[in-house]
């Protein structure tokens, strides 16, 4: 509750106070006009509380305004019953007007239990467990008890007082009590929420009201209630908390909705023992070894917690059970999970009468395009439906595992090569049919990797290893496919983790040089750029091919260092020939997907154009379509790069997806036509898709470049069909740096045999 309404309402209590206290001070020698003036201070509280529930009814409009106009109508109800019980103070016709008060007021208490029950109704999300109902009785059970002791059962003494009075002063305690229940489920409903702060000045105002109440037919059945007894200031309060609940009303952004298992959590277990508490302390207070409502509702009581300690037991069990199911087992698809697959492989390799186990692996192909374009929710049914799929076809010396994700696994006892291979083609084949999730018709393959114990491995781990590595040989033999390990994978896998260990040190022991490959001018054979291509001599593989180390590089994050070192020596390289009065080319360094999803790509460059003090007009990075795989970034990223004056080239053009698209959107100078489409220049189809992207490239006014070129019938048919330029082997194979300058200082303009010098350097 903030501070400023906290203040408020204590200064305006205090005040009350005061004048409670001030008028039982002045007036203490006259009990009527004592009467008469503490009556009017409630009047005029409760006037200002209709005042401020009618407020409050025309500020909220939402699904809440219910709640306000049925306080507002209890506290008018109350109030006339206010009033007839002054004029019962000074008139003889005692029946109509005591009668008549407590008739409103019993219809003030039905108004505000109808209001709370009509707020409950629209912030319950959830039902009551059977925890939360145990509670709320047990509470219940105490605090009937409590009043059929000390309020109820003395009405029955006193029989000689009016049957209408009796009656409604059994309806009262019913009434109370039923509030009761209601205020204590909105309280646990909303009392941590700021914006509910009106409601819990309401509900603390029912509640004080309540307890007033109480103390007072307590009071006047013992005898023991006098005009001025405190028990006034507690309905006085109660009035004006419920007043200042109307005055802070107003309308909540959203209806607020709560769950009652949310809220009863903290308190689950408190209840049923302050309440049995309570009822401990009154009934040795009052027990005369007789059976009394304190004595039943205590042995009720203690029957329930008996009765439901029995059911805590029962559900804890439960709960175990599942506990120990869900250690190893997978939540979604109910199979075992990881800590079960290595428990029971290790128990398989270890039977004496197993003398092969095979282990397969399995992995869904493409499953996180489903998850990314269709959502994970279509992506679980998936694995659901694999789940169903793979247990179609296991029998009883196999047995089948979710490692997590999309990867399952299948261990196989008594296995061979053959029954392997069987097993592995019979899943591949169940996954040719499609998937049917709503109104998608999905499809999706698998790879599996397939390892066997002794042949390949004698541990868990050695097993899983090697199963994984064929896995990921079958993802890039084309996927939907199967692969054993073998000592040729393991030779690769020693390899490939050479090369990835050793790409994190190459840069520092100088192991990387750059090559410059000329790009020509087909119609003037002239120089007219070049391209810096990367290449590493290790110290034990030797000269490693760029199309091994690079795809580690990036699956390992090196190729941002890399990267980043490439484009600082191309610059600097550019810088020293331009110096020494070269002719002024731009040299085109090769950025990869990994460097833009870094995020500081643009920095890198500012820096190194910046400490080479190269013109940007000089520089220019070449990309693939695959950037295009997060659109807006990559673009906004590209156009900053091409506002520093850097030129923009894609890469490969033409084996993308997305090629079209790529070429309107980007700010691009160049398009370089992929080899591929050179190497079958020969086929007339390829020879008009040739021409195509040619001619779409002078239109939009780029520079078009065919990469490749190895052979005169190539260059004279790109001559022909208006290609400006072009590099490849007939001109010149990527060359060391003294040999491109030697090649730059002889002629600036060279003819195509000139190069034939240089292609073997």
């Amino acid at each position: 509750m903030p501070l400023k309404i906290k203040k408020m309402i204590v200064t305006i209590l205090a005040v009350n106070t005061m004048l409670f206290y001030g008028s039982k001070f002045l007036f203490q020698g006259s009990p009527t006009v004592l009467m008469l003036a503490l009556n009017l201070l409630q009047i005029l509280g409760l006037v200002f509380a209709l005042i401020f529930l009618h407020k409050a009814c025309e500020r909220v409009t939402n699904e809440h305004r219910k709640l306000w106009v049925l306080l507002r109508f209890g506290v008018a109800a109350y109030l006339i019953g206010n009033v007839l019980w002054i004029i019962y103070g000074f008139t003889e016709d005692v029946l109509l007007f005591s009668d008549a008060a407590y008739f409103f007021w019993i219809g003030a208490y039905l108004f505000f239990l109808h209001s709370l029950i009509s707020r409950i109704k629209i912030t319950v999300t959830s039902r009551f467990n059977r925890s939360y109902v145990f509670n709320v009785v047990v509470f219940m059970i105490t605090m009937a008890s409590i009043k059929i002791h000390f309020l109820i059962e003395p009405i029955f003494t006193f029989s000689e007082q009016a049957l209408l009075n009796w009656f409604m002063s059994l309806v009262l305690p019913v009434l109370e009590l039923s509030m009761l229940f209601a205020i204590i489920i909105l309280y646990y409903l909303i009392y941590k929420k700021k914006e509910e702060t009106p409601l819990l000045l309401v509900l603390g105002g029912l509640f004080i009201h309540i307890a007033a109440d109480s103390y007072y037919g307590y009071l006047n059945m013992m005898g023991g209630y006098y005009s001025g007894h405190p028990v006034g200031l507690l309905w006085l309060s109660a009035i004006w908390l419920v007043g200042f609940g109307g005055f802070y009303a107003r309308n909540s952004r959203e209806v607020s909705r709560a769950s009652i298992k949310r809220n009863f959590e903290k308190r689950e277990t408190t209840i049923p023992y302050i309440s049995t508490t309570i009822l401990l302390v009154l009934v040795f207070y009052s027990y005369n070894w007789e059976i009394n409502a304190l004595s039943f509702g205590l042995s009720l009581i203690l029957i329930m917690i008996i009765i439901r300690q029995r059911y805590v037991l029962k559900e804890n069990n439960k709960l175990i059970d599942e506990y120990r199911f869900l250690a190893h087992h997978d939540s979604l698809t109910g199979l075992s999970n990881r800590t079960s697959f290595r428990r029971q492989l290790k128990h398989q390799i270890n039977q004496p009468e197993n003398r092969a186990v095979g282990l397969l692996l399995m992995d869904l192909d493409r499953f996180k395009v489903v998850n990314d374009t269709l959502g994970h929710q279509t992506g679980d049914h998936i694995l659901v439906k694999t789940a169903a799929y793979l247990r179609e076809f296991i029998t009883p010396d196999m047995q089948l595992f979710r490692l997590g994700g999309d990867e399952f696994a299948v261990v196989y006892a008594e296995a061979s090569e053959k029954k392997c291979i069987a097993v592995a083609e019979r899943l591949l084949r169940r996954f040719q049919k499609p998937f049917f999730v709503q109104e998608h018709e999905i499809l999706v393959t698998a790879s599996v990797g397939i390892s066997l114990y002794p042949k390949h491995g004698e541990t868990v781990n050695d097993l899983f290893k090697y199963a994984d590595a064929a896995m990921y040989l079958a993802k890039d033999s084309g996927r939907n496919n199967y692969r054993f390990y073998d000592d040729a994978l393991n030779r690769t896998m020693v390899r490939k983790m050479k090369i990835e260990n050793s790409l994190r040190k190459g840069i520092e022991k100088n192991q990387f040089t750059l090559c410059y490959q000329p790009k020509v001018a087909l119609d003037t054979k002239e120089i007219v750029g070049m391209e810096a291509l990367l290449r590493w001599h290790h110290p034990e593989l030797g000269w490693v091919s760029p199309a091994e180390f690079i795809p580690i590089a990036e699956e390992t994050g090196s190729i941002v260092r890399i990267g980043q070192w490439v484009l600082r020596t191309a610059c600097k390289q550019n810088k020293i020939w331009k110096e020494k009065g070269l002719p002024s080319m731009t040299v085109s360094v090769n950025v990869s997907v990994r460097q833009f999803q870094q995020g500081n790509l643009l920095s890198i460059i500012k820096e190194e154009l910046e400490n080479s003090q190269l013109d940007p007009g000089l520089l220019e990075i070449e990309i693939t379509e695959s950037i295009m795989q997060n659109t807006n970034k990559n673009v906004e990223l590209l156009h900053q790069i091409s506002d520093l004056g850097v030129g923009i080239s894609i890469d490969d053009f033409g084996t993308g997806y997305s090629s079209l698209y790529v070429i309107q959107e980007l700010p691009i100078n160049t398009i370089k036509l992929d080899k591929s489409f050179i190497a079958k220049i020969h086929d007339k189809k390829q020879q008009v898709m040739i021409n195509t992207i040619i001619n779409m490239g002078k239109a939009l006014d780029l520079n078009v470049v065919a990469e490749g070129i190895e052979n005169e019938n190539q260059y004279n048919r790109l001559l022909e069909s208006n290609c400006s330029m072009g590099q490849g082997y007939l001109f010149s194979k990527p060359i060391a740096p003294k040999v491109f300058e030697e090649l730059l200082w002889e002629n600036e303009a060279i003819a195509v045999p000139g190069f034939q010098n240089y292609r073997q350097d």
